[in-house]
């Protein structure tokens, strides 16, 4: 059995992007995790080597990839939540 790969991603869209790469093998299979970062206990994570949190459309997971990273070794990578379209940003997309 391989690795296990855990996303956090709670926006919906992005979530669906995710499962969608992942069905065409465009990123490695994983967990889809939709809750608010804010719910995540640090022992569910426990049985994951690889750990995206804010996962977005994959990013990382991608530039690991381009980078030589076999999705096979430990990692958790981390993306800041987008400003402009985030609840903490002032929801003004390209204008912000």
């Amino acid at each position: 059995m391989g690795m296990r790969i855990w996303y956090n991603e709670n926006h919906p869209h992005a979530a669906a992007w995710l499962a969608d790469l992942m069905r065409r093998g465009l990123l490695p299979q994983g967990d889809i995790d939709t809750r608010s970062i804010k719910d995540v206990k640090a022992k569910e994570l426990e049985a994951y080597g690889q750990c995206h949190f804010f996962a977005g459309i994959g990013g990382w997971p991608l530039a690991l990839a381009l980078a030589g990273w076999d999705h096979k070794r430990p990692v958790w990578s981390g993306s800041c939540p987008c400003q402009p379209w985030s609840k903490i940003g002032k929801h003004a997309g390209h204008d912000d």
